[in-house]
């Protein structure tokens, strides 16, 4: 807010929007264009309505009034040099990007609001974020586990979102909300946005991206089981990502010379989400499931990322498999280097498995590669691969 004229916060329905944007400015004007009332008023004039402000003003879910934008870059080059005009929010990043990214480009900053993470979950601090970026690869005692194996699971189970996780006492509400949450993303947001969607098409395509989740994006495969086209199967992962349900990891293809898979792939953020809609309804039901592995995967994926994206470090994420089926879950790269990082839901290592990784290290100069699994303690495994706990996260 002190740097650009306008921030946005963008992130999926019910994670915290609302609620961060009345904590930052509890006492600005504040507008909801879910609101008839609000919205109505800034849809017939948006010029005027901009103009009846000199403070800081707040405006939620902003992507529902299109008319809006061009107003709002007029209304900010009047003021070029003041920062912090504008503050506003969006749940759908597909007509809110587009709008952004045409009227207010050079002007705007924008926060992706993530689902809760396991600081957030257990209000506790970790410093493996820090440790992470500044490259203290020697410095293996600082990754101490800060959480017990029970918080771990409750997190994987409920996932991040806040209202299920802190009714996590009641055993009934997480299917109870969860249902309705679904049925407000398709039936509300999807529709609305999307008004020549086949709805019911989606609401099966978007089931079926719980058991794809952490799979090669194959829209063949979905194209014969909905019967419809693979532009369209395509279409719908674009509403998928671009709504916050979905991440694209895309494949690091650094060397051209090998035989790798180019292919994206991907998962639904939230595991809660996922536990859902396989059916999964308590965390004794996750621990017996057999996709178990791959939900914790992408539970220690979302809380990497999330937790570098918290604190504002550039970086870009992908995953690394060859044609002979060698793997690396997630690899990372920014101004740290290049860092590789395996996961795995059980605690013993196999020697053989260190292989990949080693090689991996070796071609791309990596400062050290990661092993992360439910270990009680860090260790070295060797000189450039550290095996740490999923507690230190």
């Amino acid at each position: 807010m002190k740097k650009f004229p306008v921030v946005a916060i963008l992130g999926t329905r019910q994670v915290g929007k609302t609620t961060l944007l009345h904590q930052i400015l509890p006492s600005a004007p504040f507008f909801d264009l879910e609101s008839e009332t609000d919205y109505d008023r800034i849809k017939s004039d948006p010029e005027f309505f901009l103009s009846q402000y000199e403070e800081t003003i707040v405006l939620d879910e902003a992507q529902l009034c299109p008319e809006l934008f061009p107003s709002l870059r007029v209304a900010v080059d009047k003021r070029r040099k003041h920062n912090g005009q504008y503050l506003l929010s969006g749940s759908s990043s597909p007509v809110l990007l587009k709008n952004l990214s045409e009227s207010l480009a050079g002007r705007i900053a924008l926060f992706e609001l993530s689902p809760l993470h396991l600081q957030e979950c257990w209000a506790s601090p970790s410093t493996f974020y820090n440790w992470l970026v500044e490259g203290k690869a020697k410095e293996v005692g600082d990754l101490k586990g800060t959480w017990t194996w029970d918080q771990l699971l409750q997190s994987c189970f409920y996932g991040g979102f806040p209202d299920p996780f802190l009714q996590r006492n009641d055993p009934r509400y997480f299917s109870l909300w969860m249902n309705n949450y679904f049925k407000t993303y398709i039936d509300g947001d999807i529709r609305k946005l999307f008004p020549g969607l086949n709805i019911e098409a989606y609401r099966r395509f978007i089931k079926m991206l719980g058991s794809s989740s952490d799979h090669i994006f194959k829209a063949s495969n979905f194209s014969k089981s909905l019967d419809v086209s693979e532009p369209t199967i395509k279409s719908y992962l674009d509403i998928a990502e671009g709504t916050f349900l979905w991440r694209s990891i895309p494949s690091f293809q650094k060397n051209p010379r090998k035989r790798l898979v180019k292919m994206p792939k991907g998962h639904i953020r939230d595991t809660g989400m996922i536990n859902y809609l396989l059916n999964i309804t308590n965390c004794e039901n996750l621990k017996e499931h057999s996709f178990f592995g791959t939900i914790w995967e992408i539970f220690v994926t979302e809380q990497i990322i999330r937790g570098l994206q918290a604190k504002l470090i550039d970086f870009r994420y992908f995953y690394y498999r060859t044609h002979n089926q060698a793997e690396i879950d997630l690899v990372l790269e920014g101004a740290f280097g290049i860092i590789p990082i395996k996961i795995k839901l059980g605690v013993r290592i196999d020697p053989r498995k260190l292989v990949t990784l080693e090689q991996f290290i070796k071609e791309y100069r990596c400062p050290f590669g990661l092993i992360i699994s439910n270990t009680e303690k860090p260790q070295l495994l060797s000189p450039h691969i550290i095996h740490a706990p999923a507690g230190c996260l």
